[in-house]
């Protein structure tokens, strides 16, 4: 029996779903409930004429769309050619939508919507699936009349919680996305795809394990509460994602003002250093020049003294000659001669000491260079980005919890002079895989099933390859070592066109994409015990350089994190992996007795740490910080090299050195 206690938990429960409920039935356009709402490829739905208003303006004076992104995602829902008011019709009716909106509907006695127009209150009888509108008995039968309404499915209120599933039955999700026409009656485990007749008789009959869905009769319903629940953790998690980012932003705004209090503290404090100084420098400025003054007034009493005794003397010595004898002339003479060289020497030694005095302010050597830093230069300010992996909300299964789960090898038909050495896989962005060919010089570019659909032969053996999206558009990047250059190549069309090369400092073994003007190249850098690693722009010019010591010189692989913070490379001389911050600080070194040979590295969609070993034949799961999850794959045959993880994170590609790719998918561990 039901406690008080668990019915009043289930009723909260209720409460709060029905209120969810109620704001995923909103338009994220126009904030109100869905009216007639348009599905998008990327599954975000919205009300025909928000959608068809936003398509107009996209428009703008054009009468045809070419290109059209999703309002709230910004994934790209349309490309071609189209007319701006026939567009909306493309997209589907989101028929699981509508048939919610109707159960809410019903919840409330209805009129009908058409009376009630005409200020009549009929009641309502029925709900037409397309219109959303409710009509009485009358207004249902115009409606089926009407040319504009006659192919519309109308549903009988009353039985409309029964009746749902009529709209659910007609949903295009449950149709083919290649042959529209046609419902989906299989699934592939192997491609994990949805397979209608024909593409199951054109391109899956060999794949041996398809399901025919009509035969799967286990009981999903504790499938589908794990999804719910697992989907509820996923919600707990952005909440509190969220949550933290609104705290981060919180805790700028408080270094902003902490940062400027500690400007303004260091101004008060060399000015008040500089009030200190400039008083010093006025009193010991006045009292040496009170002094020479002093002296000065001095000196000047005396020069006026010596000319008032020269001027006598010339006065005597006139007088002389017109009245005195010779005898009283030469004794004169004699006498003011004296006076003459006394007085002489006496200037003399007053010139000599009347030093010219000036003032000059010397300066600390420190605080000149301070004054000499452009006003620019002076300081600046950094940002910092704290790579610690976020705290995880309870319940949540992160991929280390799972093990990896063979599901295929596939050999690559390909004309080769040589046994192939495969080095590296990677998916692109529409799901094909490129595969570079060590040995035989070769590049393909293969389909989901790895059938080749274009291939490239270079001169010089390729060994790494990485995927750049620039402007929409997949360039993938080559690094050929004995060339010491990357090549470009755009994918555009399902081929594969040389774009152009540039030259790396060193040989070039990993290769990364950084950004989409940007890749990260790893190699020896030529002394037998150092290894580097720079960032370089696809017009080849070097953004940073870094080297970190090793053994030997050999190859490398390079792998960054999603947030762009961490760069992980392995060495095969020394059977280490590397991790590095991109100012070059090193956060760990990882080496293990079972770790031989190591090449490929890739991450997951919770960060953790993947490296191949290619001589123990096995694969690494380490966590981003460097430690020991487990030896996820053991015994790979055909000596494993390079790894890539599909962009959902939960499946990987390794290419078998001497075979091909082979796929791998996370699975939770049992029990």
């Amino acid at each position: 029996m039901a406690t008080a206690s668990e019915d009043l938990t289930a009723s909260d429960e209720i409460q709060e779903n029905e209120a969810t409920l109620s704001d995923d039935l909103n338009c994220p356009l126009c904030m109100k409930i869905f009216w007639s709402p348009r599905r998008l490829p990327c599954l975000h739905s919205f009300c025909h004429d928000c959608l068809q208003s936003h398509i107009y303006s996209i428009a703008s004076m054009q009468d045809f769309v070419k290109k059209l992104c999703c309002p709230l995602c910004g994934n790209v829902a349309f490309t071609g050619e189209v007319s701006a008011d026939k567009l909306v019709r493309l997209f589907p009716l989101n028929t699981l939508m509508l048939s919610v909106l109707m159960g809410q509907q019903v919840k409330t006695d209805l009129v009908c919507n058409a009376c009630q127009a005409q200020n009549f209150f009929s009641p309502a009888e029925n709900l037409c699936a397309v219109c959303e509108e409710a009509l009485c008995v009358q207004c249902s039968k115009m409606h089926g009349i009407s040319r504009l309404s006659t192919n519309h499915t109308l549903l009988k209120i009353e039985d409309l919680p029964r009746k749902q599933e009529t709209v659910l039955q007609d949903n295009e999700m449950f149709r083919c996305t290649e042959h529209t026409s046609l419902p989906v009656e299989y699934y592939c485990k192997d491609h994990e795809t949805l397979l209608c007749a024909k593409c199951f008789v054109d391109d899956h009959a060999s794949c041996p394990e398809v399901i025919k869905l009509a035969n799967k009769t286990p009981d999903l319903s504790e499938a589908l509460n794990q999804m719910k629940a697992q989907m509820k953790i996923l919600e707990d998690q952005l909440k509190q994602f969220a949550a933290n980012n609104v705290l981060n932003l919180s805790k700028l705004e408080s270094d902003v003002n902490n940062l400027t209090t500690e400007i303004r503290t260091l101004k008060k404090i060399i000015n008040d250093a500089l009030d200190d100084l400039e008083k010093r420098v006025k009193e010991e400025g006045n009292k040496i020049f009170s002094d020479e003054k002093k002296r000065i007034e001095q000196t000047n009493q005396r020069c006026q003294s010596h000319v008032t005794a020269i001027r006598n003397s010339n006065v005597v010595l006139e007088s002389a000659s017109k009245y005195a004898t010779q005898n009283q002339t030469f004794l004169l003479i004699k006498k003011i001669t004296n006076q003459y060289f006394m007085s002489k020497r006496h200037n003399d030694d007053m010139f000599s000491k009347n030093d010219i005095v000036t003032l000059q302010l010397e300066v600390n050597k420190q605080l000149t260079s301070v004054i000499n830093i452009p006003r620019g230069e002076i300081g600046m300010l950094r940002m910092k980005k704290n790579d610690e992996i976020p705290v995880v909300p309870d319940g949540f299964k992160p991929l280390k919890e799972c093990i990896a789960e063979c599901v295929d090898v596939k050999d690559i038909k390909g004309s080769k002079d040589k046994a192939p050495w495969y080095t590296k896989v990677i998916f692109t962005s529409n799901e094909h895989l490129l595969l570079v060919d060590y040995e035989n010089k070769m590049l393909y570019l293969l389909d989901s099933l790895c059938n080749i659909v274009f291939s490239h032969t270079f001169l010089r053996k390729p060994f790494d390859v990485c995927i750049v999206s620039k402007h929409g558009e997949d360039i993938a990047a080559v690094s050929l070592p004995i060339t010491k250059s990357v090549h470009l190549f755009s994918l555009k069309d399902n081929s594969i066109t040389f774009v152009k090369q540039i030259q790396t400092k060193y040989m070039c073994y990993g290769i990364a994409a950084y950004s989409h003007e940007e890749l990260i190249v790893s190699g020896p850098c030529g002394d037998d015990m150092r290894y580097y690693w720079s960032i370089i722009t696809l017009d080849g010019k070097e953004k940073s350089y870094h080297e970190f010591a090793g053994a030997g010189t050999n190859q490398t692989y390079v792998a960054l994190n999603a947030f762009k913070s961490r760069l992980y490379i392995s060495v095969w001389k020394d059977d280490s992996l590397h991790c590095f911050g991109l100012n070059g600080t090193k956060h760990f070194t990882f080496t293990h007795i079972d770790l031989k040979g190591p090449q490929g590295v890739s991450i997951d969609r919770d960060d953790n740490v993947y490296v191949v070993g290619c001589r123990s034949q096995n694969n690494f799961q380490l966590s981003p910080g460097g430690l020991l999850i487990r030896i996820i794959v053991n015994e790979i045959e055909k000596y494993p090299r390079g790894i890539c993880f599909d962009k959902n994170g939960d499946k990987f590609v390794i290419s078998h050195g001497l075979r091909g790719p082979g796929f791998y998918r996370l699975v939770l561990k049992k029990g």
